[in-house]
This record gives structure tokens, sequence and C-alpha cells, in this order.
């Protein structure tokens, strides 16, 4: 049978107040173990109803109507005309646990509640500071709580039968334990609905951080790339170290066992060893500087191929400004061979004038040697001034003699015949000069008739020509293909005659001088690796030792300082660069996988407390029909003995409502409300019993419920109390002496001092 009797297994020892309400002293209540019933008895207002209020208050109650005043610090001692009002009130109930009934390692229990003016409450077990929801939780399933019906007043009974259906369901439920499914779904909602806020916080924090990855990975790519160069310039700039210095090194390394040599052989130096030696090194070097070309060439090569590929696209612009660069040279040339040749025609057209002046000149002096008085053309008036003037003269000459004007004219005429001549020379002159000058003007324009020739045929191959690419720079990938091939040749020749002179007998170095030499050479290459080695440490921080250590070396220097250069120009243009990005994406990335599996634990979780919200309600609900059916058995065998022969019958209505039908013995099936106010009273104390026997509680207070029912009725109810102290611990307020007769211990409360209350106690079993 699922509700089975329960044999008590704790039991109050002692309640202690001290403060609380009209108790201003402290007071002590102790009370019988194992079952019992306790009976508190006195006057009205002495302040009897106080002890249930203060089991209430312990037990944690926080309704100020339950426990009769306005506010929590009313339940303080107030004050009298005597005394001071306190400043605090407590309540401490202390359990026998030595059955371990209670989920605590102790076999006393006590609960203390603390009140102080300022309305705060602190709550102790055992003198340990805790939580009310520690005070409930201890008590938890045990049937004593403030809302059970471990605590009975007069007008709860009255609640039960006056209530509706619907409201009486109540009270069933808490003789079923469904209190506590109730508590416990009310957690599990709290708990879903604090589960549904998470994730709706999850969800949000989970698409913010999903942007923040998205951002964060494209940074982090960046600088993995960033750092992937960094560590490839690194690496190569430590290959072209290494070999450098290993060059060095080897370098320092001959020339030191040559002067070792030289040392061992000073005195024993021979001019051909010598030479041998000299020649060696210089094939060494030689072959180094071939080597070095060859790399030179080789990047040339590659820059030959890159500049032909862009000469392609340019070719036919330059061809084109060609052309138009030829054309205005034909212009310029035409224009000048027009200007030319008008001024050989102006020459030719002066000549022939000034070869007919030169003519009528010659003519005229002929006449002239034959007439006193010539008339030339063109010089009429300086002849007629020259005769003038000889008259003149000759008119003077016979004044003084006769004969003297006749020699005058005759020298004026020779003078005159002079002056012809010397203007004919003057034409002869002027003809050679144009001569000369038009024999010199056609030789220009031929000249430059040759010109615009040629300057038209390049003008007609530059149009006839195609766009070709065997420009100078595929002549240069040329000669550089074959100069390579002459340094290769080169170098093997070299190495022949390198492997030779290796293969012949080591000779001997010449002297002093050659040792000097040496030693210049090998102080030059130390300095050179000094300076190598203190630029790896400032730029480094590497020691040689350390650097020979590395694995990497550049077999092709050119090559890997392209390289470098390529990537260092990659570098910069990834730059700026958050270099912290890359942690960053690895924790926010786990961050995000952490939140996906806090999401997916929530959804699960909400999925496990919507299945146990309904498996609680199923386990509420199944607990509540076996409950209904012990109870409508248990109220209807209390029913029929108390009212001797009567019947009672409890059953569940629609909309879950709880239907309470009576036949008392005789008459007829009645409602609640039809009965008198006696019948009501027991009726109603039948169902208390009902519920105290379907779920037996160790501790049961009463609080006046006897006060409606007369002596025979009263006699019943003290005979079934009896009947259930030997389970259940029992505590009465009462006036009734049938009920006082059942009691075994008698508190009397009584106020000597007005607002006091003081307790008396009696032990009937000793009486």
């Amino acid at each position: 049978m699922l509700f089975c009797v329960k044999i008590q297994k704790m039991f109050l020892k002692s309640l202690i107040l001290r403060g609380f309400k009209t108790f201003a002293d402290k007071v002590e209540f102790d009370f019988l173990g194992k079952g019992g019933i306790t009976a508190i008895v006195g006057p009205n207002g002495c302040g009897k109803s106080n002890v249930v209020d203060a089991f209430r208050f312990a037990l944690g109650e926080a309704n100020f109507r339950e426990l009769r005043v306005n506010s929590l610090p009313e339940v303080i001692f107030a004050g009298t005309a005597r005394r001071k009002p306190l400043s605090l009130a407590e309540v401490t109930l202390i359990f026998d646990n030595s059955s371990g009934f209670l989920p605590i390692d102790y076999t006393e229990v006590s609960a203390k509640r603390k009140t102080f003016k300022d309305g705060t409450s602190e709550f102790l077990i055992n003198q340990q500071a805790c939580r009310l929801k520690d005070i409930r939780s201890l008590f938890l399933d045990t049937g004593i709580s403030c809302e059970s019906l471990s605590i009975i007043g007069q007008g709860r009974v009255d609640a039960i039968l006056a209530s509706r259906p619907e409201e009486r369901r109540a009270f069933f439920e808490e003789v079923a334990g469904i209190h506590k499914y109730k508590t416990r779904k009310l957690e599990v909602e709290r708990k879903l609905i604090l589960c549904e806020q998470n994730l709706l916080r999850i969800s949000d924090l989970k698409i913010e951080i999903g942007e923040q990855a998205i951002m964060l990975e494209a940074q982090a790519r960046k600088a993995r790339e960033y750092n992937e160069i960094r560590l490839r310039v690194h690496d190569l700039e430590m290959g072209m170290f290494k070999k450098q210095v290993l060059d060095l090194l080897l370098k320092i390394e001959g020339i030191e066992e040559r002067i070792a040599g030289l040392k061992q052989q000073a005195n024993e130096v021979s001019g051909k060893t010598r030479k041998i030696s000299e020649e060696k090194i210089q094939l060494k070097e030689k072959i180094k500087r071939l080597e070095d070309e060859i790399e030179s060439i080789y990047l040339k090569i590659e820059e030959a191929k890159e500049k032909i590929k862009s000469e392609q696209s340019s070719i036919l612009i330059e061809r084109e400004r060609a052309i138009f660069a030829e054309k205005n040279k034909i212009r310029d040339i035409v224009e000048e061979e027009r200007f030319i040749k008008y001024e050989i025609s102006k020459l030719e057209n002066t000549i022939p004038e000034l070869l007919l002046k030169k003519d009528k000149i010659k003519s005229r002096i002929a006449e002239w040697s034959q007439s006193e008085v010539p008339e030339i053309e063109g010089l009429k008036s300086l002849i007629g001034l020259g005769l003038k003037i000889i008259e003149r003269i000759n008119f003077l000459a016979v004044a003084l003699n006769g004969k003297e004007g006749i020699a005058l004219r005759s020298q004026s005429e020779d003078k005159i015949v002079e002056m012809f001549r010397s203007e004919l020379k003057k034409f002869e002159e002027e003809e050679t000069l144009l001569n000369d000058n038009l024999k010199s003007k056609k030789k220009e324009a031929e000249k430059l008739k040759r010109s615009a020739a040629e300057l038209k045929n390049k003008l007609d191959m530059l149009e006839a020509s195609e766009c070709r690419t065997d420009s100078d720079e595929l002549k240069m990938l040329g000669e550089l293909l074959e100069m390579l091939e002459k340094l290769k040749s080169e170098k093997n020749n070299c190495r022949q005659i390198l492997d030779g002179l290796e293969a012949q007998p080591a000779g001997q170095i010449s002297g002093a001088e050659d040792l000097m030499k040496e030693e210049v050479s090998l102080a030059k290459l130390q300095g050179e690796l000094l300076q190598v080695e203190e630029r790896i440490k400032s730029e480094y921080g590497l020691e040689r030792e350390k650097l020979l250590a590395q694995p990497l070396k550049a077999e092709n220097m050119a090559r890997s300082r392209k390289e470098a250069e390529e990537l260092k120009v990659r570098q910069r243009e990834l730059e700026p660069v958050n270099l912290l990005a890359i942690e960053e994406y690895e924790k926010i990335k786990e961050r995000h996988t952490f939140i996906e599996n806090q999401y997916a634990d929530l959804v699960s979780a909400r999925e496990n407390l919507n299945n146990l919200i309904a498996e609680l309600d199923a386990k509420a609900d199944e607990d509540f029909k076996k409950t209904m059916e012990v109870v409508a058995r248990n109220f209807s065998e209390i029913f029929a003995s108390l009212f001797e022969g009567g019947e009672a019958l409890i059953e569940v209505v629609q909309n879950e409502g709880i239907e309470i039908s009576v036949c008392p013995s005789g008459r007829k099936w009645l409602n609640l409300s039809l009965l008198s106010g006696g019948e009501r009273s027991l009726t109603a104390i039948a169902l208390l019993l009902a519920f105290l026997k379907t779920q037996p509680s160790p501790l049961c207070i009463l609080d006046e419920v006897d006060a409606a029912l007369d002596e025979a009725n009263v006699s019943r109810f003290a005979r079934f109390i009896s009947e259930f102290s030997n389970k259940t611990q029992i505590l009465i307020i009462t006036h009734n002496k049938r009920t006082i007769e059942a009691a075994d211990v008698i508190y009397g409360i009584t106020m000597e001092e007005p607002g006091v209350s003081k307790v008396v106690s009696m032990r009937l079993e000793k009486v």
C-alpha cells in the first residue's frame, strides 16, 4: 500500500521563546517524546495562541496575517507600563534526531529565528547561520511546515468546510504531499526561465563571437602569411650570411694553410712553386668570379626576358612615333628645298641682267675712248658736271696760258675711262659671286633632294615593316646567352687547369714577400668576416657558432637575394598586421566552440526540464488520485465512528474540485452548508483525523479546534486524538475539560503582570 502509516522517527523536545509577543522573559516548553498530548490552557487573552504563532515564526512564516501582526517588528515585545520594549525576538525549536530522520548529522537539531527592530531576520541551525531556504529544506517531506496541516487552528477547520470545491483541493494536495512536487516544479520552472534567458544571451553571444571570429580569421590568415614571409626572409638571410661566412672561412682557411706552408718552407722557396700557387689562387678566384658572373647573367637573362615581354606592348607606339618624326623631317626638307629653288630662280634672273649691264659698260668704254664727250647712258648727269668743271678749268687755263686747258681735259677723260673700268670690274666680281652662289645653292638643293629621297625610303620601310620583337633587348638576350656559354666554357677550362695544377706535386712557396702578401690577404678577409659577424649579431643576436649550426644555406646567392627582396615587398604590402590576431583567433575559436557546446547543453537542459515538469505533473496527479482514495476511505470510517453509523463521501468533481457529502445517522445526504454548527465542526474534525491517519505527521498543533463541540462529541474527539497520540506528538490549545483530561502534560499560561505571559506546567502522570 502506497500510503502506509509512518512510525514517528523524530519528536519535538522543547520550544524556547524570548521577547516574542507577550513572552518578555525567556520561556521554555518541555514536551513528551515519542507521542503524547500536551495541552496549553489558560484564560482568554493570556497569550496561548502566541505559542502557535511562535511555531509558525520559527518555521519561517512570511505572511504577517498568519502571525496576526501588521509588520514583522510587531512580534517583538513592545513593553508595558513597567517594562521597556525589547530590541529583538527569538524562537528556538529543538528536535530529537537520534534516529537520523532529519537529513543532518546531529542527534539533536535546533532551528532558531531572530528578528530585529529594523525588520531583518536571522536563521540558525544548531547555532550556525543559514538561510530560510535551508530551514525549509531541513523539514521538507517531514510534514512540518507553515503550509502543511501540522498546524491547524479553528479558523482553518472552518475554512476547509466553507471553501469552494476547487479551493478545498489545496488541503487535499497538502495531505498527498503535492506541495513538494509544486515546489520542485516552481524550481524547475525558474530554472527553465533562467535557461531560456541564458539561451537568448548565449545566442546573442554566439552571433557576436561568430562575427568577431570571421574578422579575426581574416586578420589571423594575414598574420600567418606575414609570419611565414618573415620566417622565410629570416631563413634566406641566415642562409646567405652562412654561405658568406663559410666562403670567408674557406678562404681564410686556405690562406692560413698557405701561410703555415710558407712559414715551414720559408727557406726553400722556388719560383715555379710560387707561380703555380699564385696561379691556383688566381684560378680559384677567377672561378669564383666566373660563378658570380654566371649567377649575375642568369638574373640579367631573366630581366631581359621580362623586358622583351614588356617591349612587345610598347614597340608599336615607338614605331608610330618614328613614322611621325620621319614625316615631319621630310616636310621640313621639302619646305627648305622649295625656298632654295626660289633663291636659285632669283639668281638665275639676276645674272642675265648683270651681263647685259656689263656689255653696255664695255661698249661705252670703247666709245668713250674714241669720242671727246662720250654720252654714256646712265652717266649723263655725271658727265655734264665733269664737262662743266673741265670748261671752267680750260677757261682758267686759257687765261693763264693757252695750252693748259687741253691737257686737263685729256687727264679728265682718262680718269672717267678708268672709273668705268673700275665699275666694270665690280660687275665682273659680282657676276663671279653670283655664279658661285648659284652653284652652291644648286648643290644644296641636290643634297636636300637626296635627303628627302632617303627619308622617304626610310618612311616607306617603316610603314611597310611589321611589329617585330627583334629589339635590342632580344639581341642582348642572345648576347647574354652567348656570354653565358662562354663563361661556362671559361669556367670549365679554369677548372681543368686548376685540377691539373692540383694534381701536380705541391711546390714550395717563395719567401718573406709572398708570406707578407698572404698575411695582408688574411687580415683583409678577417676584417670582412668581423664586419659580417657584427652585422649578424646586431640584427639577429647570433654568434658565429650559432649561425653555422643553422641547417640553412644559400646555394645560389643571387636567387636568394632576389627572393628575399620580393618577399620584403610583399611583407610591406601586408602591413599593418595584427600579429596578436592568431592567438586571439584561436582563443575566440575555442570560446566559440565552448559557446556552441553551452548552447547545445542549454537546449538539452531545456528539453530535460520540460520533460521533468511533465513527469512532476504526472507524478503529482498520480499521488493525488491515490491519496484521494485513502482519504475518502479513512474519512468514511472516522465519520461513521463519530456519528455512530453515519456515512460520508468525498469525490472529485469537474474542474478538479473536491465535493464532500455527508449522511448523519438516520438522516438523508446533506451538503456541508446544511449541517449545524456542531455537526460542521465534528465533520471537519473527522476530515482532519482522516488527513492525520492518511499522512501521519511527527507533530500536530491544534488551536481550539474543539471549541464548537458539545460534551458528547468532545469525548469522541478526545478518544480519537488519544489514539493518534501513540504515533503523532500532539500539542493542543483548549478550554474544554474533556480534552484536558486526555492530555499527558498541561501548560497553564497566565498574566500575573499585565502584558507579560507566564507559564506553569503540570505532568499528569506524576499526579
